[in-house]
C-alpha cells in the first residue's frame, strides 16, 4: 500500500493541547477543502524525508513509513496534511507502536468511522470566513465526525477553531454547541497575524459551557516547523 506524503519531520507540536511535544510529523498530500489562510503545500511530486535525509518521488510505501515510526523517539505521530483522512485505508494500515495524533478538517465522516483508534483527535470547527464552498453540508459533515470520534477514556478530542480578526461569533457559538458533548476541550486559534479583541470576547462566552482556550500558532513565533 502507498500513500502521497509531502515531507516526513521530527519538530514539537505547535498548536493545540499537546503544544511543546515532540512528535514525529507525517504530512500527507490532498485536502477536500479550500481555506483562504492555508499555510500547507496541499500536493508534492516528491516525498522529503528530513529524518533521514532522503527525498524520494511520490507514492511512499507503508512499509518505508512504517519504519521511520518504528525508529522515532517521539512523544506521537502526527498525521496531519493536508487532509489525512483521505488516506485513511493507509493510515489504518499501520502499526500503532506509538501514539497516534490525528489533526484533520473533519469533513469527511465515513473516513473517520476507519480512524476510531487514534489516541488524539484535533480536529477543525471551520468558521463561514474560512471561505469554503458549501459551508452548510461541511458544518453538517463536522458535528458527524466529531461525534465519531468523540473524546473517550481512550481517546482525547478537542476542537480547534481557526479565527481570523472578524467572524460572526453568534454562529462560532452555536456551532460550538453542538460539539460541546464530544470534546475535551475548545481551542481558539488566531489567524497568524489577526487582532485578538474578538476572539477573546468569544473565549468569555464559550467558557460558559465549556474549557476553552485561546493558543497561537507557537512554532510560528518559535520560527521553526
Amino acid at each position: 500500500m502507498n500513500a502521497r506524503i509531502s515531507e516526513i519531520f521530527e519538530s514539537i507540536q505547535g498548536e493545540g493541547i499537546l503544544v511543546g511535544v515532540r512528535q514525529l510529523f507525517i504530512r500527507f498530500c490532498g485536502c477536500n477543502l479550500n481555506c483562504y489562510y492555508c499555510d500547507t503545500l496541499k500536493e508534492s511530486e516528491f516525498c522529503v524525508d528530513h529524518v533521514n535525509g532522503r527525498t524520494s518521488k511520490n507514492p511512499v510505501s507503508l512499509e518505508y513509513v512504517q519504519k521511520i515510526i518504528d525508529s522515532a523517539r517521539v512523544h506521537s505521530i502526527s498525521l496531519t496534511g493536508g487532509e489525512p483522512m483521505l488516506h485513511a485505508e493507509f493510515i489504518r494500515s499501520l502499526q500503532k507502536t506509538k501514539p497516534f495524533y490525528l489533526e484533520s478538517n473533519m469533513g469527511l465522516p465515513e473516513k473517520a468511522k476507519k480512524l476510531k483508534f487514534v489516541d488524539y483527535v484535533a480536529g477543525d470547527l471551520k468558521v463561514r470566513e474560512s471561505k469554503n464552498a458549501d459551508y452548510e453540508d461541511l458544518l453538517e459533515r463536522t458535528f458527524e465526525s466529531f461525534k465519531i470520534l468523540r473524546n473517550t477514556r481512550k481517546r482525547r478530542t478537542f476542537c480547534k477553531i481557526v479565527l481570523p480578526s472578524d467572524f460572526n461569533a453568534e454562529e462560532v457559538l452555536n456551532s460550538a454547541m453542538q460539539i460541546k458533548d464530544y470534546v475535551e476541550c475548545f481551542v481558539l486559534q488566531p489567524v497568524f497575524g489577526s487582532r485578538l479583541e474578538n476572539i477573546f470576547k468569544l473565549q468569555s462566552k464559550m467558557i460558559e459551557f465549556g474549557d476553552t482556550r485561546v493558543i497561537p500558532q507557537v512554532h510560528k513565533f518559535l520560527g521553526v516547523r
